[in-house]
């Protein structure tokens, strides 16, 4: 899952976030973080906790009460107060989002040391801001064309952007422009370099038999006539 935007909102007294997330298949959830969090995804809206309020819960906004159902307006202001600051726009196009390289980091495609720092490397600016050997990525990069794939970060696998800017970060303004699937959300799949199939291999069979008379695309993971 990744996250596409954030936005305070609320008051002084009781803040909220609303947060757009691009769950497993691509689709772009909105959860809301406030007294009661929510998330417009099927599974939330049959009254069920959602993956993805968990994922902005504790992944996002780093906070340790992320177990409760509800909170108080001074409960919201502390997580707030303690979760990682939103990035401003004009911030996202700036190294400030590179991240630092520490003793331990290793290349993701050769999983050596970076042993000249900084030197030789190139970075995420899509979207994680970690670290890959320049002469690395760049044969994952012919990798990836040779067999028509998206060139994507072998981090967090978002759209890659090269240095001249040339390929963008997914924005709001980009999401505003784009259409509304069969599921009823906005996909982002393909600048993700992700499957829209999920993924139904941990799912019992009697929920994928379910989900596929409802019309869902559950692939091969449903045979309507094993025998």
């Amino acid at each position: 899952m990744f996250c596409l935007d954030r936005q305070r909102g609320g008051s002084e007294d009781c803040p909220t976030e609303v947060l757009k997330i691009a769950g497993s298949t691509g689709n772009v959830y909105t959860v809301k973080i406030d007294r009661l969090p929510s998330c417009d995804c099927p599974h939330a809206r049959r009254g069920n906790e959602c993956k993805h309020v968990l994922f902005v819960l504790v992944r996002v906004l780093k906070a340790t009460n992320y177990w409760q159902r509800a909170y108080l307006a001074s409960e919201l202001r502390e997580i707030f107060s303690k979760a990682p600051p939103i990035v401003p726009v004009d911030a996202e196009r700036c190294d400030n989002d590179r991240k630092p390289i520490h003793e331990e980091d290793t290349c993701p495609i050769c999983f050596m040391e970076f042993q000249d720092g900084l030197e030789g490397t190139v970075y995420c600016k899509a979207a994680c801001g970690n670290n890959i050997h320049k002469e690395c990525f760049d044969q994952w990069a012919a990798s990836r064309k040779r067999s028509a794939a998206p060139v994507t970060c072998p981090f967090c696998r978002s759209r890659w952007i090269d240095a001249d800017g040339s390929q963008g970060r997914i924005s709001i303004d980009m999401l505003k422009q784009r259409s509304i699937n069969s599921e009823g959300y906005i996909n982002v799949a393909q600048d993700l370099g992700i499957s829209t199939q999920r993924d139904y291999s941990t799912y019992h069979s009697f929920w994928v038999r379910r989900e596929a008379r409802r019309g869902a695309d559950v692939g091969d993971w449903y045979d309507p006539d094993p025998f």
